[in-house]
């Protein structure tokens, strides 16, 4: 995760969630001054990305094996221009729940949060449909 994103757009989580989340392998780095200058192209070439949107993108896209997590539609489209992978929170939930990594409780109350948050936009027919599988109905 770059820097100024955990900085920026983070910042409610409490420093146990933080060591929950390096440990499970999530590093905070600085980009170097090239990849900085990559950000600012990447900005004056798409306006309408925030300096985020471009901080994530440059650090997905110089990952090996690099995945933008996002439900930005145009951060979507640029990615892709760019080859770079890109997935949205539900899909973190299909994996998880592929690989069997936390009960789906855990996931149907994420769920089940989200579909009830004002704030979040994700579809809620895809919500409800993941719901569904994971209620067994």
């Amino acid at each position: 995760m770059p820097l100024p994103i955990r900085n920026d757009e983070l910042l409610d989580f409490t420093p146990q969630e933080w060591r929950m989340l390096e440990d499970g392998g999530l590093a905070t780095h600085d980009l170097p001054g090239e990849e900085v200058a990559l950000v600012m192209a990447l900005k004056r070439e798409h306006r309408g990305l925030s300096v985020n949107d471009c901080f994530a993108l440059v650090t997905a896209a110089g990952q090996k094996n690099g995945i933008l997590l996002t439900g930005d539609n145009q951060l979507r489209k640029v990615a892709a221009t760019k080859s770079v992978r890109v997935h949205g929170v539900l899909w973190i939930i299909d994996e998880l729940h592929a690989a069997v990594i936390c009960d789906a409780e855990l996931l149907i109350s994420a769920l089940e949060v989200w579909r009830d948050d004002r704030a979040v936009f994700l579809p809620n027919a895809e919500i409800e449909k993941r719901l569904r599988r994971l209620l067994g109905k």
